[in-house]
């Protein structure tokens, strides 16, 4: 269920985050003024008490003095409970106000009589032996100021409470506003293509944080949309060239197929045709498969580069060179350990077509393939041949996508030397070509350094 199905039935309600500061502000305060609170009401109530024992501790001063005296003028001058004494022998009550209080341990407490709570104090303080006098005055009047005293507490603690979610509330407004400034900055930006992607997390650290996420995703979208308009591009480019590169090859054999099928031929003349047919139908096919190798250049990047032994791949290309065109001899010249970054399939691919293009269309019968690294660090791949050579106001043209030079012969598909300038586009680097020292051209192949991934740690 998503989330607009779950807010429809209830069962989730999205609040914001000024709504959330404000609600933990409430929160904090609660906790906060119940402690408080429970603290002001114990020490509330025990101060009451306190109070209440001095005024038994002055009147017991008076009362202990003549206590059998008290309590007679005590009856007459006070039938209002203000105070209550009773004094015992050896547990007989011998004299008492009009409230008998129980008989207790030396010491205060508190009890009920009558419904009427009293804080009573019990001594033997300057009395016969076995004698006890118990003093009490009735708790009402501190108990409903205590009450007051509750009240009031709570009212302050709601107080706070309200006033902890307001100001939750105003001063969460200016703290999320980073928050919302870069929300609102990414919904500018959500339907933009082109324009300039990153987002301000306005000096607060978490809103930093969340711009620095956003604009990695942003840019992470960005390569997508990047990677998925140059696959779209690459895809329109190469049904446009197959088209264009295959409509004549594919009309000849329409053609020849016609004469065969309409034409009553002799043996010759069909396999003149069949010759014809055969010829087309490879131009076909190494015309797609040319197209192939463009498409699957154009669809990698950094990710597939591993390292790469350069001198192992010369020598590898070199032989199976030899091994294609039996006329044609290859030497080899490359420093030790000369190892790179790149792309094996891809590097090799263009050594393949360099030697391919000596012996085919050249004609070279010696060809020499050489690789170093300049001072600089950049590697350099050459090819040298005894060919015809290319006219130096073709040397630049015949890297396009199907260029033939004037010396090449027929049957080409034109891609050839176009994958060898797209491998060095891949690997950051160019692809030219210059006067040879054998006689013909020197296809040069330039590769900037590139750094090597560090070894992974030894295992235990």
């Amino acid at each position: 269920m998503t989330g607009p199905q779950r807010r429809r039935f209830g069962l989730r309600h999205s609040y914001s985050l000024r709504t959330r500061v404000a609600g933990a502000a409430a929160l904090g305060a609660i906790i906060i003024t119940a402690v408080l609170s429970w603290v002001s009401v114990v020490a509330l109530g025990r101060n009451n008490l306190a109070q209440a024992d001095q005024e038994l501790a002055i009147a017991s001063r008076i009362v202990l003095m003549q206590p059998l005296i008290a309590v007679g003028v005590l009856s007459l001058v006070t039938p209002n409970k203000d105070i209550a004494v009773t004094v015992r022998d050896h547990g007989e009550i011998i004299a008492s106000t009009s409230v008998r209080l129980p008989a207790e341990d030396p010491g205060s407490h508190t009890v009920t009589m009558e419904g009427t709570p009293f804080r009573v104090l019990t001594t033997t303080e300057n009395q016969p032996e076995g004698r006890t006098v118990s003093i009490a005055i009735p708790l009402t009047d501190a108990y409903h100021t205590m009450s007051e005293q509750r009240r009031w507490v709570l009212f302050a603690a709601g107080l706070a409470v309200a006033a902890a979610a307001g100001l939750g509330w105003v001063f969460g407004g200016g703290a999320v506003r980073p928050i919302r400034d870069l929300t609102r900055q990414v919904s500018a930006r959500s339907g933009t293509s082109t324009a300039e992607v990153r987002v301000d997390g306005s000096g607060v650290f978490e809103a930093e944080k969340l711009s620095e996420a956003v604009n990695s995703l942003l840019e992470r979208v960005q390569f997508a949309q990047a990677e998925t308009a140059a696959a779209l591009e690459t895809a329109r480019d190469f049904a446009a060239v197959s088209a264009h590169e295959l409509r004549t090859p594919l009309t000849a054999m329409r053609t020849d197929l016609e004469v065969l099928r309409t034409l009553d031929l002799d043996e010759q003349q069909r396999a003149e045709i069949l010759d014809d047919l055969q010829r087309s139908q490879g131009r076909v096919e190494a015309t797609l498969a040319a197209l192939e190798r463009l498409a699957a250049g154009e669809l990698t990047d950094e990710r597939d580069h591993v390292e790469t032994d350069v001198g192992d791949l010369v020598d590898h290309a070199a032989h199976d060179a030899m091994r294609h065109f039996p006329e044609l001899t290859v030497r080899i010249e490359t420093d030790p350990e000369l190892v790179t970054r790149g792309l094996p399939t891809g590097l090799r691919l263009a050594v393949d077509n360099a030697l391919t293009n000596s012996a085919r269309h050249g004609g070279a019968t010696q060809a020499l393939v050489s690789a170093h690294r300049r001072p600089d660090g950049w590697i350099v791949i050459s090819v040298d041949d005894n060919g015809a050579g290319i006219p130096a106001e073709e040397r630049r043209s015949v890297f396009d996508r199907f260029i033939r030079g004037a010396n090449a012969t027929k049957g080409g598909s034109g891609l050839g030397l176009a994958l060898v300038a797209q491998q060095a586009q891949l690997h950051g680097g160019r692809a030219y070509f210059d006067d040879g020292t054998l006689g013909g051209v020197r296809l040069v192949l330039e590769l900037p350094a590139r750094p090597m991934r560090a070894a992974p740690p030894p295992q235990n």
